[in-house]
Formats: C-alpha cells, structure tokens, sequence
C-alpha cells in the first residue's frame, strides 16, 4: 500500500536516473556532463526533499515554489538536450500536481498555470521556431502543438481521474460514518426502548391506582349505604345491589383496557356522559353529592386533555372521599381567552399538608405534558381544591 501511494514518486526518479544515464552516454565535452549531471542530481534532491515517503512533509509554499524550481532545472536541460527523456518527467509530475490540487482547498489551479509557463518557455517554444506568425495561422499551430496538447491531455486526464477517486474515497468514509451512526443509533434505541419500559410500568401503575382507587371507595360507599337499608328498604337495597355490580363489571371493563392498551390513552369519546357516569356512581346513596357543571361541549376537546380531565376527576372523587371525608364535591369546566379551567373543589378536610401521592403526582405529570398548570391549595372556609388552566384553541363557549 506504501509503494502504491508514491508510486508516482519512485518513478519520477527512475526516469531522472535514465537522465544521468543518457547524459554519461552522450557525446558532451566534460565540462557540460558535469553540469548537467549535477542539475539533475539537484532535481532529484528536490523532488526527494518534497516527496520523499522517508522524510517529514513541509508546508505547500515551500513544495510549491521546489516544483517551480525543478521545473525550471530540467526544462534547462532539455533546451540543451532535447533529445532526453526529460519530457517525461514533466508529465509524471503533473499528474503529482494534480493530485496536490484535489487534495488541497481551496484548490490551488496557479500552480499548474506557472507549471505551464515554464513548460511552455523550456519546451514548447524551441519546437515552433519555424512557424510563420504573420497570420493568425501561426498562432493557431502554436496553441495545437503536440507539446501543449500532451500537458494539457495529462493534466485534465489526472485531475478528471483523481478527482472521483477522491470522490468515492470520501463516498466510503461517508458511509463507514453513516455505519457508526447506525451503530449508535441502534445502541440508543436500545437505551429508549428499555426507558419506554420503565415508563410503560409506571403508566400501568398510575392507570390503575385511578381506575381502581375510585372504583373500590365507590363500591365501598355502597356497601356501607347497604347495610344501612337492607332491612328497612328492600326496594333500595335492590338499587344499591345492582349498582354496585355495574360499578364491578365497569371496573373488569376498565381493568382489562388497562392491560390489552399499554401504548394508548383511554379514549373518551364522550367525556359528558363519562362524567355524568361518575357522576352518579357517587351520588345515587344520597350521602355524598357530585356538583357537575359543564359550561361548554367537553366533547369538542382533544383527545388528550379529554383524558386528563376524567382521570383527574376520578382521581379527586377519590381522594375527596378517601380522605377528606367529603360530602360535597364541586367539579366546574369553563372557557376562558382560549384557556381550559378546570376547577374542582370540596367541603372535607383541610390539606394543611399535602403529601406527593401516586394520584397527585399522576395529575402533575398529566397537566405537565399539556403544558398547563396546577395548584392544589385549601379550599376556605373548610376543604381542598385543585385549579388547573390549560392552554386550547378553543376561543369561545357553547
């Protein structure tokens, strides 16, 4: 892989080896071997002080203005000599220069412009002493010579040809990037995929501490009212009985939801008739009444802040009853400046300290996602309240 990277290198000095050969064989007076012996080894010393693979690489001014220097060397050379294989070492280090010019940016097209001057002034011009430039004709050969057109040839062949095998090397390091990210990715979807499961057990958790916390205190409220009329009023017990078995079967109904849906919220479709359910489940022993007032069509609303208002009025049915002891609980939605309000209230206890439960922090997390807000404070003259505000694009009430 080494010897194929400076190939170019290594064959640029068997050709100024060749040219030493040629100049020892040459029928040349002593004097003149001498010199261009020793241009040559200069050339040579350049080329291996810039492109060596042994030697530590120097900045691109200073390679530069070498290359300007060797060309200049052997152009003198082959002004002198023309019959040497100097030519090909122009070509050779052209393809070098191109190769320099793609891996540099901006790059740097002077280079081969100033390589090409003195191309032109070493090689080509001593080649068209007998064009007649007293016409346009003249001028035209001179452009078209064959000199010209073999730089020009090899340049815009080694640029076109290195240019997209830089191309596609940067296309394979794009790749193995894209690879490594694919990799990471994956790692991350992992790491999600196990916090979505955590996340998963505590929605289940929440969902059922809801669901069933109301569902028990309302079947225990019936209990209790039946006890107190089974003997005294068949009739209402009877009441009581199957109203507490809708209140069981709605609870499986809801129990089963909880485990088949894990990725979903309940889906109210008519939160009024939910709420008025709620409403009655607590209501129907007489000992504790549900104020339920809805000054607009909850119906309209979305899906999400559907949810949260049943779960949060399931969640403070409960707890109002639970402990605070309550006998009247006040739940009021309204409109306001495209603002959801969304009051609930009570006449139980006073929560002088109130402790982050399941339910509470399920009602903070809910309003949090909603990107509204939420007060728990004490309910004067005596009780607990909830305020929530809720941003929605709702303008005006029915």
């Amino acid at each position: 892989m080494q010897f194929k990277k400076f190939l170019g290198f290594y064959l640029r000095m068997l050709i100024l080896f060749i040219v030493i050969i040629e100049l020892i064989v040459k029928n040349l007076s002593y004097q003149n071997k001498i010199i261009f012996i020793s241009f040559t080894f200069l050339a040579a010393a350049l080329d291996i002080w810039n492109y060596s693979p042994w030697l530590k690489k120097h900045s691109v001014q200073i390679i530069e203005c070498s290359t300007y220097l060797i060309f200049i060397i052997l152009g003198f050379i082959n002004l002198m000599n023309p019959k040497t294989i100097t030519i090909m070492y122009f070509y050779f280090m052209i393809v070098e220069t191109a190769e320099s010019t793609i891996r540099h940016t901006p790059r740097p097209k002077h280079i081969i412009i100033i390589q090409f001057i003195i191309y032109f002034a070493f090689v080509v011009l001593p080649t068209v002493t007998q064009l007649n430039f007293s016409t346009w004709v003249g001028y035209f050969e001179l452009i078209l010579s064959p000199f010209t057109i073999q730089f020009w040839s090899t340049y815009l062949i080694s640029y076109l040809y290195l240019n997209l095998v830089e191309k596609n090397r940067a296309i394979d390091n794009l790749n193995k990037e894209l690879m490594t990210k694919v990799d990471q990715l994956q790692d991350y979807s992992a790491k999600i995929k196990e916090l979505t499961l955590i996340e998963e057990r505590q929605r289940i958790s929440q969902n059922l501490h809801d669901m069933l916390g109301h569902s028990l205190i309302g079947l225990r409220l019936h209990l209790d009212a039946l006890n107190q009329f089974i003997d005294t009023d068949p009739q209402k017990s009877h009441q009581i009985l199957d109203k507490s078995k809708s209140i069981i079967d709605h609870s499986l109904i809801e129990l089963r939801e909880s485990v088949n849906e894990l990725n979903e919220s309940k889906e109210l479709a008519d939160l009024k008739t939910a709420l008025e359910e709620l409403q009655s489940s607590i209501s129907v022993t007489g000992k504790v009444k549900v104020d339920l007032k809805m000054y607009f069509d909850v119906n309209k609303l979305d899906i999400s802040i559907k949810d949260l208002i049943y779960k949060t009025a399931q969640e403070f049915i409960t707890n109002s009853l639970k402990h605070g002891h309550s006998s009247l609980i006040i739940i009021k939605l309204r409109l306001n400046d495209n603002q959801l309000i969304f009051n609930l209230s009570n006449n139980g206890l006073n929560a002088t300290d109130i402790t982050a439960s399941n339910g509470i922090n399920g009602i903070k997390d809910r309003v949090k996602k909603l990107q509204g807000t939420v007060e728990f404070t004490d309910n004067y003259p005596v009780g607990f309240k909830t305020d929530i505000t809720l941003p929605i694009g709702v303008t005006n009430n029915d």
